[in-house]
């Protein structure tokens, strides 16, 4: 007998494939999106996230070992105990309860990137150039933000289902695991990913995401807008800083920076 307002579980099965069906038709338009070539990011903003936590994480494990087979991981203990000290301090008041992960790579590249999952990194070289571990916590705080936006996660979905199209779908929703095939699919794109521009949109995201978290962990949040200005000032000079390539700093997110720092309700 038919009793209003409950749903069976053959009903819950047909709307089940027709949200299938109908995220499908959207991401395979997204795809479809012309972007620029060095920013994959551009046009994830309003993507739908398909790709579970669990599976987030191990994406971001593979892609661990992929940087750590490239990068040499700093050998320095008390440097890496400070870095992640101030990481999971940070980590402590993120919006996204995962477990995340500070790693300093010992390399002269001035960078900081983070990987799907909370796995996020420091260099040597961009650490020599901070003052103190307000800077160094502006740093950590922004590449929380990108773990927190999944904005990473958001660019790889979309690269596999432009690679693979709509049979790659059923794998991402289902219960179990990504096959290994997938898997190593997946993390040689995000390793790929993580040393591109990224967008505009993402950065300010960070940003906003970067000034929250630092305010309620105790960090001046306006060290973030002494390292964008240092990083403005270095993109005039032609600088080899990749992190200007990567995270390319603008007076408009020195703004943004100001705005959500003089905004009382953004970290309370």
């Amino acid at each position: 007998m038919y009793r209003p307002g409950l749903m069976t579980m053959n009903d819950q099965r047909i709307i089940s494939r027709i949200y299938i069906i109908l995220v499908a038709a959207i991401l395979s338009v997204m795809a479809t999106v012309p972007v620029e070539a060095v920013n994959p990011l551009t046009s994830t903003e309003h993507d739908p996230v398909l790709i579970g936590e669990q599976r987030e994480i191990e994406i971001g494990k593979s892609t661990d070992q992929q940087i750590r087979q490239k990068y040499r991981v700093s050998a320095d203990a008390n440097l890496s105990q400070r870095i992640n000290g101030i990481g999971q301090r940070l980590a402590a008041n993120s919006a996204r309860k995962i477990r995340y992960n500070f790693t300093v790579l010992d390399d002269e590249m001035v960078n900081a990137f983070a990987a799907p999952g909370g796995f996020i990194y420091i260099t040597t070289g961009l650490l020599k150039r901070l003052k103190n571990d307000n800077e160094a916590a502006a740093i950590l705080g922004h590449e929380i933000g990108h773990v927190v936006e999944k904005h990473s996660l958001k660019a790889i979905q979309r690269q596999m289902l432009a690679q693979f199209g709509l049979a790659i779908i059923g794998s991402l929703l289902g219960d179990g695991g990504l096959s290994q095939g997938l898997l190593l699919k997946a993390s040689e794109m995000s390793a790929s990913l993580l040393l591109l521009k990224n967008s505009r949109v993402n950065e300010l995201q960070s940003d906003v995401q970067g000034v929250r978290i630092m305010r309620i962990s105790g960090y001046d949040p306006r060290a973030m807008i002494d390292v964008q200005k240092m990083l403005l000032a270095q993109s005039g000079r032609n600088s080899s800083f990749a992190i200007l390539s990567t995270h390319p700093p603008s007076q408009e997110r020195i703004d943004m920076i100001r705005q959500a720092i003089n905004d009382q309700n953004v970290g309370y």
